[in-house]
């Protein structure tokens, strides 16, 4: 889901020698370069994380994948693709990690692909883990703030209830001995990952809204949703002009060519209203108001609808406004 998808690759791109370190199980890795696989050649998950890194003297190229829960394709075909690309494009080595988020995901994932006959032979491994299968306790232990928003997924201990063990979490996060802005981030993105496996009304019993919403990644992750919006808008205006349809996308649009692009606004509106949505609270309870939204056909109201979905406190908040605007 993407919320989980964003928020992993905001970690990893914001605490990348942490993280890879304990993925890779080594230390001394040197950040080179984060690498940019937003590319049409390259057509990645969402929720990936590829970086350039020196280690032991070597450089190297690291690909992350998260998933939250099974993949459709096979994992190993999917990095059978990233691998080829990846080291066709830089010539290095390339070390694949798959991290499963929830705690059914992966169960069947070996690890590796091959297939050997007299004259061919193919092999792919990649490491997997399964945050369900780490032990919770002993990574709070190591007082390592990069992993802290993970720590809900992982392996409680035996004697304490799942409630405590998220209370546990939450108070690690709170208190880490970092500034207070990432101590910030790093709850925000752990009530994320919590609500994957946690009631979402006991996550947010324990996470301050005000939290997640001062928190850089809720706010650049704002500020990126808004202007994509504010992109697409202006794309459309200019594709308008450039048909030379004289009343623009403000005064409508000749019948025909405006129904594509009002279209495609409104289809815009109401990604971010559902992405802003589902970065502040549960996207199981989100669910439950998708179909209203999607079922707005003005496109100026769910234009409306995306700054009141943003300052709203709570989903029942947002809900009666998403009530008067349509009555």
């Amino acid at each position: 889901m993407a919320q989980y998808d964003i928020s992993a690759k905001y970690l990893l791109l914001k605490h990348s020698k942490a993280l890879i370190e304990y993925f890779l199980g080594r230390q001394n890795v040197e950040i080179l370069e984060h690498l940019n696989t937003d590319q049409p050649t390259f057509k990645s998950h969402r929720g990936d994380s590829t970086t350039r890194i020196r280690i032991d003297g070597e450089e190297v190229i690291v690909h992350l994948e998260v998933q939250s829960g099974n993949s459709p394709k096979p994992m190993w075909a999917r990095l059978a693709a990233y691998c080829g690309f990846l080291i066709s494009e830089f010539q290095r080595p390339v070390y694949c990690i798959v991290l499963y988020l929830g705690p059914s995901a992966g169960q069947n994932d070996p690890g590796y692909y091959a297939y050997e006959t007299a004259e061919f032979r193919y092999l792919i491994q990649y490491k997997v883990i399964r945050l369900a299968e780490i032990d919770g306790q002993s990574v709070l232990e190591t007082q390592a703030p990069a992993l802290l928003p993970f720590t809900p997924l992982m392996k409680p201990p035996a004697d304490i209830s799942a409630e405590q063990w998220l209370e546990k979490c939450v108070a690690s996060a709170e208190t880490a001995p970092v500034e207070k802005a990432v101590r910030d981030d790093l709850v925000a993105t752990l009530g994320i990952f919590g609500a994957l496996v946690y009631d979402t009304r006991l996550v947010n019993q324990l996470i301050k809204e005000e939290i997640v919403q001062k928190s850089t990644f809720f706010q650049e992750h704002l500020e990126r949703a808004t202007k994509r919006l504010e992109e697409t808008t202006e794309r459309l205006r200019q594709e308008a002009l450039a048909q030379g349809l004289e009343q623009g996308l403000q005064q409508g649009i000749e019948q025909g060519k405006a129904q594509g692009v009002e279209q495609e606004r409104r289809e815009s509106a109401i990604r971010h209203i559902l992405i802003v949505l589902r970065t502040k609270f549960s996207a199981d309870i989100v669910t439950v108001l998708t179909p209203a939204i999607e079922n707005i056909s003005d496109v100026e109201q769910l234009e409306q609808l995306l700054p009141a979905a943003v300052e709203a406190q709570s989903l029942e908040a947002f809900a009666r406004i998403l009530h008067e605007s349509g009555s």
